[in-house]
């Protein structure tokens, strides 16, 4: 369960929203139409209340109380997601003029613009008060520039309005220099993913042990000079990991802490290409 999405943090590639727990949400509802002079009652978008009756409690200071709650339902009017396009580096730096894009599922382009000044950008859909179950691609216009395509995925499909949602690509390289350090060796026709393990207020769980379906990619988490390292067993302060080599279209990640599962979901990846996500409970 979610608080309601704002500007944060992000991880190695991009970053996400949270949830409002609400009874009714009504979706800055316009003037009910008209048809024939019959008035047409104008859409509400309903959540479902969330089931108190489960709460995991807390653990070390970390709040796992959502853990087990079934998600809510419904959505927005119209779906409104901001952010901007960075280039990767040690200090990043805006990206205008790359292609963002937001997709369904299973490919579909729902709506697309292109970042302006500072990278920022603006994608906007008429949702209809229903979830929205996708995720955004930003891509180089160039693609002769050596960038990667970036993906972001929400944890769950979109309900409400996200902000801050940065896209972060990679030219070769940076790519290079990351896949070094953290002593990888890049095989292509793979996907890297980016992960960052919080508890259910969105607060970075540090000690979270992650692990993937038979062992799928190769786990480096985060140090504190920002880039994945290899003398890490577990994430440190920043809760952040990249799992680099992800064979196929999707991966299971599964995160502990002291033996006990704190989130655990399959993701999509793509080849050639970097996503982020987070993991919660």
């Amino acid at each position: 369960m979610r608080a309601a999405p704002h500007p944060d943090p992000l991880p190695a590639f991009a970053g996400r929203g949270r949830w409002l727990v609400l009874l009714v949400v009504a979706c800055g509802q316009p003037a009910p139409p008209t048809d024939a002079g019959v008035t047409v009652p104008a859409p509400v978008c309903l959540v479902d209340a969330p089931d108190a009756s489960v709460d995991a409690g807390a653990d070390a200071g970390l709040d796992f109380s959502c853990r087990g709650r079934a998600p809510t339902g419904g959505g927005q009017l119209e779906l409104v997601i901001t952010g901007k396009t960075t280039r990767a580096g040690l200090v990043r730096s805006t990206l205008p003029g790359m292609q963002l894009e937001l997709l369904s599922r299973d490919g579909v382009v729902l709506a697309s613009t292109v970042s302006g000044d500072g990278g920022v950008y603006r994608l906007s859909l008429d949702a209809g008060c229903q979830p929205v179950d996708g995720e955004v691609r930003a891509t180089h216009p160039d693609r002769d520039a050596g960038f990667s395509v970036s993906y972001a995925v929400p944890e769950a499909p979109w309900q409400y309005d996200r902000a801050g949602l940065e896209l972060t690509l990679f030219d070769t390289s940076t790519r290079g220099l990351a896949a070094a350090i953290a002593n990888v060796t890049l095989v292509d026709g793979t996907a890297a993913l980016a992960v960052t393990v919080t508890d259910c207020n969105g607060t970075p769980v540090e000690g979270a042990l992650v692990t993937t379906t038979g062992d799928a990619g190769l786990v480096r988490y985060v140090g504190s000079s920002g880039l994945p390292t290899s003398t890490l067993t577990a994430t440190g302060p920043t809760g952040d990991l990249v799992i680099f080599n992800v064979p196929g279209s999707s991966v299971e990640v599964t995160a502990t802490l002291d033996g006990a599962v704190v989130g655990q979901r399959v993701v999509p990846v793509h080849a050639d290409a970097a996503s982020g996500t987070f993991l919660s409970p």
